[in-house]
């Protein structure tokens, strides 16, 4: 919608001059020849579509008009005005015309209504002429103010000596420069103080209109519906407002100063329990300029709020030029930060996005590359099935498999099948597999099965409960490998016991030694919970207290003989026994000591 280019403060003036003489019965004296210019004063205010005041020559077209709105001009004129810096203008009607304003334009009583339109902009919104304009009547020297001559005329007393038979006052005239009393027209009807009055009929009568007036000059109030006015225009009823509704600014800017617009106020009203009084409170909606005194001034729309006695005041929130919104401190979303728009990145190896970034509407895409699935699919994000697995190729990971919860880093449970559930199983088809595997490439080692207990517990790398904890099946091996296996001498392991055994002299005994199954100083403080027995010449027993009659076990004689030959046996014995002896030629050979290892 166009801003309608004209504000219009219209003063509106006659410039007409008429000399009455005398009006005297005995007298034949006629009406004085004048000449009645017929030009009317009128001043308005030039803005261009963008609201700034027009500055130069401008060309304004005036229209008289019958009605307020519609309807074709009954007179028309285009005149070129000047401006001022503020966009002020002042003309006379009738200006351009031979004859100025036509006479027959006021002679009917009817109103009439000026409209305005610069530059071929649009018209503004019609003024209504009020009573000045229609003095043009008096130009008619048959009527003066629409009456005849002879309502001018002084009526002469009743059965007054100086009144002659045909009813005309025959005294002498009256000195000049003396005054003459003049009948003012009948009006009739009635009224109330300060109402300003309507016509109730053709007649004459006046009566009470809606429009009541407290005050005079310039602080006089003007109340609709109403008769205590709180402001200069005071409306109680319903508004419609047929053109440019304009929150003028409250001056105009300098290079060093700029203004506001006046408010666009809405009250409401609640009640405050704290006070037991009700509160007015007060939203305002203002323009307010922005980067005065640069070559891109503007303004953005700012919305206040107070509540009486205290005058509304900046919320934060406010509307840009481009319409764009700021928003209040607080303002959960997008509040105090800069977000203008929201994207989504993902590997592409995985993921495959669309719609990236939103920047006004719009939808995100996230979709897979590769489906994920329960199986072991190259280049698929693992699924679990509905029991919670799935197949999986080779995992490397700096720590392994590791478990917080249960303790158990890795575990395979029997269903109760023949075959049973594989922790770790390693399986090929065409060379060696291995189904636990530790590789360090740079100069340390790697730890296939790690088990570390922390502070103050023990913790097993590989268990087996009621099972096989290291099983290989059928040809496979259950522990492989191509270099050595190394343990430390005081940790339980692949080797149970030792035991270093003086055999030479009485008494015989175990001199240095090592249990598994005890912990503390106890596994390594001979004998180590062993009984070391004499059954015959250098022929012993020992009864390690845990079962070796299915384990194997090696002697290794203290000197080198190749006259003696070590025999270790359980044969016969209990299960906690063995018996180890050397034979050299038929006969038992002594020694002078041995090392067991089971």
């Amino acid at each position: 919608m166009k801003r309608a280019p004209v504000q219009l403060i219209a003063v509106l003036l006659i410039t007409m001059t008429s000399a009455i003489p005398p009006m005297m019965a005995q007298t034949n004296a006629s009406a004085t020849d004048t000449v009645v210019p017929k030009l009317v004063n009128f001043s308005g205010r030039a803005f261009d579509a963008q609201g700034k005041p027009i500055s130069g020559v401008a060309g304004v077209t005036f229209a008289i008009y019958k009605d307020q709105t519609d309807g074709v001009p009954l007179w028309l004129e285009t005149q070129n005005v000047w401006p001022d810096a503020r966009g002020n203008y002042s003309v006379q009607l009738g200006a351009t015309k031979p004859d100025g304003l036509t006479l027959e334009l006021f002679q009917s009583g009817e109103a009439r209504w000026l409209g305005v339109r610069v530059n071929g902009g649009e018209e503004q919104p019609r003024v209504l002429l009020l009573s000045v304009p229609y003095a043009l009547k008096a130009a008619d020297a048959q009527t003066l103010g629409g009456l005849p001559p002879s309502a001018f005329v002084l009526a002469s007393p009743v059965n007054n000596a100086n009144t002659s038979a045909n009813g005309f006052n025959n005294s002498a005239p009256p000195a000049q420069g003396s005054a003459v009393s003049l009948p003012s027209p009948t009006v009739g009807g009635s009224g109330t103080q300060n109402y300003i009055p309507l016509w109730t009929d053709s007649t004459g009568d006046l009566g009470n209109s809606i429009l009541y007036q407290s005050g005079t000059g310039s602080s006089a109030k003007i109340g609709v519906n109403l008769k205590n006015p709180l402001f200069t225009l005071d409306v109680n009823g319903q508004e419609l407002v047929r053109g440019l509704f304009e929150m003028a600014t409250t001056g105009y800017a300098t290079a060093t100063k700029a203004f506001n617009s006046n408010p666009f106020n809405i009250e409401s009203s609640a009640f405050n329990s704290g006070t037991g009084k009700y509160t007015l409170n007060h939203f305002q909606w203002q323009a307010e300029p922005t980067d005065n005194n640069t070559k891109t001034p503007g303004a953005t729309l700012n919305l206040l709020y107070g509540t009486d006695p205290n005058p509304p005041v900046e919320t934060g929130l406010k509307l840009s030029s481009s319409g764009i919104f700021t928003f209040a401190p607080g303002q959960t979303f997008p509040g105090t930060g800069t977000v203008t728009s929201v994207a989504l990145s993902a590997p592409s190896s995985d993921f495959a996005v669309s719609g990236s970034p939103v920047t006004k509407a719009g939808t995100l895409g996230l979709n897979w590359t590769v489906a994920p699935t329960n199986a072991a699919t190259a280049n698929a994000i693992v699924k679990r099935d509905a029991n919670g697995s799935f197949a999986a190729g080779a995992i490397n990971a700096s720590l392994g498999i590791s478990s917080f919860s249960t303790g158990i880093g890795v575990y395979g449970e029997s269903d109760g099948s023949s075959t049973g559930n594989n922790g770790v199983q390693g399986v090929t088809y065409a060379g060696p597999g291995s189904g636990v595997a530790g590789f360090n490439s740079a100069s340390g080692g790697g730890i296939g099965v790690y088990g570390n207990g922390g502070s103050g517990s023990n913790s097993t790398g590989v268990v087996g409960t009621g099972t096989t904890g290291v099983w290989g099946h059928g040809s496979s091996y259950g522990f492989a490998t191509d270099s050595n296996v190394q343990q430390a001498r005081n940790a339980n392991g692949w080797v149970k016991a030792m035991a270093f055994v003086q055999g030479a002299t009485a008494p015989y005994s175990i001199t240095r030694c090592w249990n598994s199954f005890l912990t503390g100083a106890a596994a390594t403080t001979p004998p180590c919970g062993f009984a070391l027995t004499e059954v015959g010449y250098e022929w012993f027993n020992i009864d390690f207290g845990f079962q070796v009659s299915d384990r194997f076990i090696l002697a290794t004689p203290d000197w080198t003989s190749d006259a003696c030959t070590i025999y270790v046996t359980t044969d016969g014995l209990p299960a906690t026994y063995a018996q180890i002896y050397c034979w050299g030629g038929g006969s038992e050979v002594p020694f002078t000591s041995s090392i067991f290892v089971f």
